[in-house]
């Protein structure tokens, strides 16, 4: 069964490269407007100073009845398989799998389409576009795509969207990573301007480092399909606790900034200390970095406290594929001596 980074049973004795979260840490106005929320944890969780819909509606430059929260971007995809009961969905490998699960409840077929290693694991356009058919019921993709770090520009979806919309099919776009991409803002596509065929899935775990808070957000100008989607929710899905960090992270701008600038920085440190061990990177762009070595990293630096993801169970992956995130400087040098050593023994 396809399992995420982020192992806790070893979080107290491994430093995490595993999973992809800022490691600057939650911002300390998040982490106070969360502290807030547990005191009001004795009640049903309230609005207050405006929704979260509210907030993050005029975050992104969009109508709050264009967006739908929930407690992760996993259960956005579970509410659209409740609501539009898809018959066959397409799905780019190898690609973030987590999506697979409600489509597989969902008895969902799932078309896969197969990228190449020799070809940097990046979707050939013409191709893809032919296997998007009136059949197509949800189309899947990321941008920057995980594990692989392959980062598509706008005109990529732009095109998609377009074959889409020939064939009544939803294009369910994760921009979940596109943050940490510097200039994202002429890259991203805008659900204001966009048709209904598309939906954007966001979240505010990995950049604001919160994971275990649990909250996402969907954006779609289907009016009709979001009062659905509420519809699919149980009453206060959202925690207090999630709405006022939330509403928070709405807030920092400069926090954004910063991130995008330290994260940029270490990874081309990183990138750097890769390649003169020897190590062959896959060129891409986000918070993590994927990589091409030899079976048996993964214990090796385990063994040696360094929990790294291996890719080996994501479908349509070869074996040897490695996924680190970026973290700060002091870890990233004991990630590469760990490294040096495992590609001494070559």
């Amino acid at each position: 069964m396809f399992q995420h980074g982020g192992n806790v049973f070893f979080q107290n004795t491994c430093i995490d490269f595993s999973a992809n979260i800022n490691f600057l840490g939650i911002p300390d106005l998040v982490m106070q407007a969360a502290r807030s929320g547990l005191v009001a944890a004795a009640q049903h969780p309230q609005e207050q100073s405006g929704t979260l819909e509210e907030h993050i509606a005029q975050w992104e430059g969009v109508n709050p009845e264009h967006v739908f929260c929930c407690n992760g971007a996993s259960e956005i995809v579970k509410s659209l398989t409740q609501v539009l009961k898809p018959k066959k969905a397409l799905f780019p490998a190898p690609g973030f799998e987590e999506y697979v699960r409600p489509l597989t409840m969902a008895q969902c077929e799932i078309a896969y389409y197969y990228t190449k290693e020799e070809e940097g694991f990046r979707i050939s356009l013409d191709e893809f576009l032919q296997q998007i058919t009136s059949e197509t019921d949800l189309v899947f993709c990321c941008n920057p795509n995980n594990p692989t770090t392959v980062l598509y520009d706008r005109s990529f979806f732009d095109q998609v969207l377009k074959r889409c919309e020939q064939t009544d099919t939803l294009l369910i776009l994760d921009e979940c990573c596109l943050d940490y991409v510097k200039d994202a803002e002429t890259i991203t596509m805008h659900a204001k301007d966009a048709d209904k065929k598309l939906f954007i899935v966001k979240d505010f775990t990995k950049m604001f480092a919160m994971p275990g808070i649990r909250l996402g957000y969907g954006l779609c100008t289907d009016t009709e399909l979001i009062e659905k989607l509420r519809g699919t929710l149980q009453p206060w899905s959202v925690s207090a606790v999630a709405k006022k960090a939330g509403i928070a992270c709405t807030k920092e701008y400069a926090f954004i900034q910063k991130t995008v600038q330290e994260t940029g920085k270490e990874r081309e440190w990183l990138l750097e200390q890769l390649r003169q061990t020897g190590i062959e990177c896959c060129k891409g762009e986000a918070n993590f970095i994927f990589f091409k070595s030899r079976p048996g990293l993964h214990a090796f630096a385990m063994m040696r406290g360094i929990m790294l993801r291996d890719c080996s169970n994501f479908e349509g992956m070869p074996q040897g594929y490695y996924r680190i995130a970026v973290r700060g400087r002091e870890e990233n040098e004991k990630l590469i001596g760990v490294l040096e050593q495992w590609q001494s023994q070559s």
